[in-house]
């Protein structure tokens, strides 16, 4: 089926949800007040504010009027968000919904809306800019096999994400940190790593990626973080939050896939970037090492192949 043009769902359902809290919280109602008045339990007024499940079109309006929610514009938009909220997308198919930790599903949504992206991989390429064999690669170091059902699946995931990533007509502001290691850690074939950083070195020099290397000599200390992605939003005309609820943070691990909207704890992680990106290397001699790196692994791939 068809999306009509519109939010991702977890957008929508995250806009929808601030809005009602910040709007009873406005009107000094408690969420047992709340639950009294639409006559539902405390339990569904916690998980609509906490965006586990959705509100219909109707039971939305009703809320909107007793939390004193009456601009016609304003009333419209969170309408609209909460039809957004109940579309299904290809994640929401079966096979997604088994092997796609929910986590990671709701941050493709969140990628498809994204005004600033921010990586730190101090191991791989991240999954959004990894071309096809790179990604076959991980998922068969974690899955064990290519053909493994999840692994396939997963692959299948990937690739649509950097297809809706490389679709973008509106360039997100992407900045990418990547350790030094990363340009020499071949997987196995040197041939695999060459085609990868040809790829992103395209992506960089095409401006659309940022990326800075943060080489050996650093005097950087790698923070135990492990691997992050923060998400900035692009908020409603009328969102007075002042940066507050404005980005999403996304962490894996072998594991933990975590989704994480706490914004003290998105700050933190956003700071160590910040401080990581000022003692990496510019972006021009990053691109640049790229550019050597994947000459190399080609060269190094070329040899193997007239020795074999």
């Amino acid at each position: 089926m068809t999306t009509p043009p519109g939010e991702s769902p977890a957008v929508a359902r995250r806009r929808l949800r601030l809005a009602l809290r910040r709007a009873r919280e406005e009107m000094g109602y408690t969420q047992h007040q709340v639950a009294e008045e639409m006559e539902w339990s405390i339990s569904k007024v916690m998980r609509i504010e906490s965006g586990e499940v959705t509100v219909s079109v109707n039971d939305t309006r009703s809320l909107l009027t007793y939390l004193g929610v009456t601009d016609r514009d304003e009333v419209a938009r969170l309408v609209q968000s909460a039809r957004d909220a109940r579309k299904r997308e290809w994640w929401d198919e079966p096979r997604y919904r088994e092997h796609v930790p929910p986590a990671l599903r709701r941050l493709i949504q969140f990628e498809t809306e994204a005004r600033e992206i921010h990586y730190f991989y101090p191991m791989i390429i991240p999954g959004p800019l990894q071309v096809e064999d790179y990604a076959r690669a991980i998922l068969r170091s974690h899955f064990g096999t290519s053909d493994n059902a999840v692994g396939e699946v997963r692959l299948e995931a990937r690739q649509r994400r950097r297809q809706a990533f490389l679709g973008r007509r509106d360039d997100p502001t992407v900045r990418l940190l990547l350790d030094e290691s990363v340009l020499y850690r071949t997987l196995g074939d040197f041939n695999l790593l060459s085609k990868q950083l040809f790829d992103l070195h395209s992506l960089a020099a095409q401006s659309r990626i940022r990326v800075r290397i943060i080489p050996f000599t650093a005097d950087i200390a790698f923070p135990l973080l492990g691997t992050f992605e923060i998400y900035g939003l692009s908020k409603s005309d009328n969102d007075s939050t002042d940066g507050i609820d404005d980005a999403v943070m996304y962490r894996e691990s072998d594991q933990l896939d975590e989704l994480v909207e706490d914004q003290a704890a998105v700050s933190r992680h956003l700071s160590v970037f910040e401080d990581m990106w000022t003692g990496a290397l510019d972006e021009a001699r990053s691109t640049q090492m790229i550019l050597e790196s994947a000459q190399h692994a080609a060269s190094k791939a070329s040899k193997t192949a007239t020795s074999g």
